[in-house]
């Protein structure tokens, strides 16, 4: 009786188990129709479009272009104000009388109706000696301002990187969703085929769910790696000023050389033009010499200056007067003026005779030299991190290409095996996840060899590495 209860619930379970895996919908991604990319739902692009509408049409480098003309505006206003006096075209018309609207009976202080003032040019004063604090204050801005124009220049400088980096991280995106595709074809063969083989008991339940848990993490892999291609073609859209949502079919791909610059050269160079240090450098120049008008400040010197006055003509009504002067009406001489001023503050702000100020001014100077070589330290240090990277990439390539053809050949080879049961699925399993993350990991370092090579030029402060142009690192590859 036991024995025949037993048989009915198994037999029951296994009708169960049958109708649950004959009822369940599965959703099978690698249809033959999706290895086909339909071109006409895809912008195509190329590595010169990329470059071209980026640094044409991306907002930001708009604004920037925009922003280097006021600072140039800025630039020459600074010098002529310094070098030269700063005339001044003056027009005044003194109120008019046109019409009356009530009359009263006391119009002695009328406004007249004719029309009075006067057109004059003004040169007014300038300082022809002030024991160099104007020619200091002069340098400070000018140079900041010329610092403030190279920026943005290598902002845009950087940017053309950055886009070669962007397109390269899409070709890169679109190779991790083809690698993830081919995992869930495997994943989804040999689903199928023990879907088929467990009802008709030639493979045990455990080995359906074992292959079916793998269809399941492939199939999850793959829905990753379509979201992030999709995150790296919105990127670059929002890059080129392409709508949202726009998708780009790519016939690129990119290669990998090994790096022939060398570390002493790349340090010799960011010394002199890289970008951080570069403004470290400025700041430390525009430290010095505050200090040097702190200290100026501080003491009693002469200041000598030319008033070179306003020269103007007077009209009212019909009459035209000249009346020229320079420093005052009536005065036509033009003198040298000295004159002394001095301040020295005794309490609070800047303490006794300005001496917190003038040690505010040193420490600032002391501070930024420090700063300065603290920067070239940082700069240095990561140009040999980034060597160091580059030189562990080559060789973890070099070990994974040697590797791939023995894992593939190791997949192949437990497939053969379990299809004919002289194998465990699980043998199956590992051979085929080692592979594809093989893969996987060679894509991944093969684009970061790339990008570290992109932030070593960037830290350098070069267009391109003198071994490679990174737009050279592009070639003609299969559709994507």
């Amino acid at each position: 009786m036991t024995k025949t209860i037993g048989f009915v619930c198994a037999y029951l379970f296994l009708s169960t188990f049958s109708y649950a895996l004959e009822q369940s919908p599965e959703i099978f991604i690698q249809e033959a129709s999706e290895d086909r990319v339909d071109e006409s739902a895809y912008r195509p692009l190329d590595i010169g479009t990329v470059i071209e509408q980026g640094m044409r049409s991306y907002q930001d480098n708009i604004i920037r272009r925009k922003n280097i003309e006021i600072l140039k505006n800025r630039l020459k206003d600074t010098k002529e104000e310094f070098w030269t006096p700063n005339p001044k075209i003056n027009f005044q018309l003194n109120p008019q009388r046109i019409g009356t609207l009530k009359s009263g009976s006391n119009d002695l202080s009328r406004t007249s109706r004719s029309a009075s003032g006067s057109v004059g040019l003004e040169l007014g004063e300038y300082t022809l000696f002030n024991w160099g604090k104007d020619y200091l204050n002069y340098k400070n801005e000018k140079e900041s301002l010329e610092r403030q124009i190279d920026r943005d220049k290598e902002t845009l400088r950087e940017f053309k990187q950055e886009l070669v980096r962007e397109y390269v991280k899409l070709i890169h995106a679109k190779d991790l969703k083809i690698i993830a595709r081919q995992y869930l074809q495997r994943a989804t063969l040999v689903y199928r085929m023990n879907r088929e083989k467990v009802l008709q008991k030639k493979v045990t339940k455990h080995e359906y769910y074992q292959s079916r848990a793998e269809y399941l993490r492939a199939q999850e892999a793959y829905t990753n790696a379509k979201t992030n291609e999709n995150i790296a073609s919105e990127d670059m859209a929002k890059r080129l000023n392409d709508p949202p949502g726009t998708l780009y079919f790519i016939k690129d791909d990119y290669q990998y050389e090994k790096s022939t610059y060398s570390r002493d050269n790349a340090i010799a160079t960011a010394r002199k033009v890289s970008p951080f240090i570069l403004d470290k450098k400025v700041e430390r120049n525009i430290k010095n010499r505050e200090y040097e008008i702190a200290v100026r400040d501080n003491l009693p010197l002469p200041k000598i200056t030319v008033n070179f006055g306003t020269y103007s003509q007077i009209f009212d009504g019909s009459s035209v007067t000249n009346d020229y002067y320079t420093t005052s009406p009536g005065n036509s001489n033009i003198d040298l003026v000295a004159s002394l001023n001095a301040s020295w503050t005794l309490f609070g702000d800047g303490g006794l005779f300005n001496r917190r100020k003038l040690a505010n001014a040193r420490l600032e100077k002391e501070k930024a030299m420090y700063d300065l070589s603290l920067t070239r330290r940082k700069v240095e240090e990561a140009i040999v991190n980034i060597f160091n990277f580059l030189n562990s990439s080559v060789e973890h390539l070099n070990i994974i290409k040697s590797r791939n053809d023995s894992l593939k050949k190791r997949m192949e080879t437990a497939l053969y095996q379990y299809t004919n049961r002289k194998t465990r699925y699980l043998e199956y399993q590992l051979a085929m996840q080692d592979y594809f993350d093989s893969l996987t990991r060679e894509s991944i370092i093969k684009f970061q060899y790339l990008a570290k090579r992109v932030e070593l030029a960037q830290i350098v402060g070069i267009e391109n590495l003198p071994d490679q142009a990174f737009d050279k690192a592009i070639i003609k590859g299969g559709g994507r």
